[in-house]
């Protein structure tokens, strides 16, 4: 089952002080399949943030449709798209968007408790992803208090807990050391082995590519190459490298 299809995509800025314009995405296609694991990779510049962006609704093509879980993102005005990002979209970004005045389990509970959930169900379902991502020492702690680490932690508990259809993830390792990256990549393995949540990653780290199942390469804001894991990590890792240098390097 598809969960997310885009059919020719184009995205256009124009450039400051002049008549002519940018195509950042060019006529792309791709579709992600429930329980994919997949990562976008691409120079900077390639495209990576604005196709997430895109695909949450945050941003809209200049031409093309978006269709997520069946549903036409250009048929929705900018309510319309706020409520299907919250209750269908988990969305982790490069700055997380915690709210440090708030606690890490009254982070991780907030989308539910704006869709009005009983508090029981609540708790029952913030309690068994604090348990999965192991932070639940820390849940009483502020943001600013906890290691980025467990922040990333709790960004993720905070985009599972409306069992979105598909999460967004825009480089969520690009502010981690790399023993906090390996062990972030992992807990969202786990999620997608034990969840079958659908997942989807900006990166620019062919070792954190090697993590998922899928890695879709762009440039010129288009799909360059497009490879499945079907042999183990470590050669997965060199097919992804071999990519990324005939594409031109990996940033």
């Amino acid at each position: 089952m598809q969960v997310l299809k885009a059919e020719n995509i184009l995205k256009t800025y124009s450039k400051e002080f002049t008549a002519a314009s940018l195509n950042v995405i060019n006529g792309l296609n791709m579709s992600i399949s429930e329980g994919e694991f997949t990562a976008i990779m691409g120079s900077s510049g390639s495209g990576k943030t604005t196709l997430l962006n895109i695909f949450s609704g945050l941003d809209k093509p200049t031409l093309g449709n978006i269709e997520i879980n069946g549903i036409n993102l250009s048929n929705l005005n900018i309510d319309e798209k706020a409520i299907f990002r919250r209750e269908n979209l988990g969305i982790i970004s490069q700055s997380l968007s915690l709210l440090n005045d708030l606690s890490l389990y009254e982070n991780i509970v907030l989308p539910l408790i704006m869709l009005g959930r009983p508090r029981k169900k609540v708790k029952e379902k913030a309690e068994e992803l604090i348990k999965l991502l192991n932070i639940h020492d820390v849940m009483d702690e502020y943001p600013m208090s906890v290691s980025q680490g467990q922040r990333q932690r709790a960004a993720c508990c905070r985009a599972l807990i409306t069992n979105p259809k598909i999460i967004l993830a825009d480089e969520p390792t690009g502010n981690l050391d790399s023993k906090s990256a390996k062990k972030f990549m992992n807990y969202l393995r786990l999620i997608n082995d034990e969840k079958k949540v659908t997942l989807l990653l900006a990166t620019h780290d062919s070792k954190i590519a090697s993590y998922c199942t899928r890695v879709i390469f762009l440039k010129d804001g288009v799909i360059f190459a497009d490879i499945y894991k079907n042999v183990e990590e470590r050669k997965f890792l060199n097919k992804i490298l071999d990519c990324l240098a005939i594409m031109g390097g990996d940033d």
